[in-house]
């Protein structure tokens, strides 16, 4: 079944896999390089900072990886609104009836603009991970025309 309106947000994953190992062992080996030569001049410290960085750009090439595939997506089939969400291994996914959900633009804290979607007192907040401000703006726009009035 052909979807009427569909939209999906995602983190921007450029790095392949194999780029990503890649790219960690090249900061780790030009960082241990630089540390080994620091410890033969007499400044050994170097050495467990050195393991440290390596740890911490490490888990931080782990973390984006395990966050590559996260997606929130909003589905229009017929008089059916679907949001799913997925963030690692979590996975959840709202249903409405299309004609009855309201689209609403809430300013946060921070000046920018959040997007929920709501429908028979259950909210759902869209687009805050993966969209500017400005392409929130937009999609609230195409909601309207697809499900009803922002307000």
């Amino acid at each position: 079944m052909a979807a009427n309106f569909e939209i999906v947000a995602r983190p921007n994953s450029s790095l392949t896999p194999e780029c990503k190992v890649l790219a960690v062992a090249v900061i780790g080996i030009i960082s241990l390089i630089i540390a080994v030569f620091f410890a033969f001049m007499g400044a050994w410290l170097v050495l467990p900072f050195a393991g440290l960085e390596l740890i911490a750009v490490g888990y931080a090439f782990y973390y984006t990886h395990c966050h590559s595939c996260d997606y929130e997506r909003i589905v229009i089939v017929d008089d059916q609104l679907s949001i799913e969400t997925r963030s690692y291994k979590t996975f959840s996914q709202t249903s409405f009836n299309r004609y009855w959900v309201k689209v609403l633009l809430k300013a946060a804290p921070n000046g920018d603009q959040q997007l929920y979607l709501r429908s028979h007192g259950k909210e759902v907040m869209f687009g805050h991970c993966f969209m500017t401000n400005k392409e929130r703006i937009e999609l609230a726009s195409q909601l309207k025309q697809q499900v009803g009035l922002i307000y």
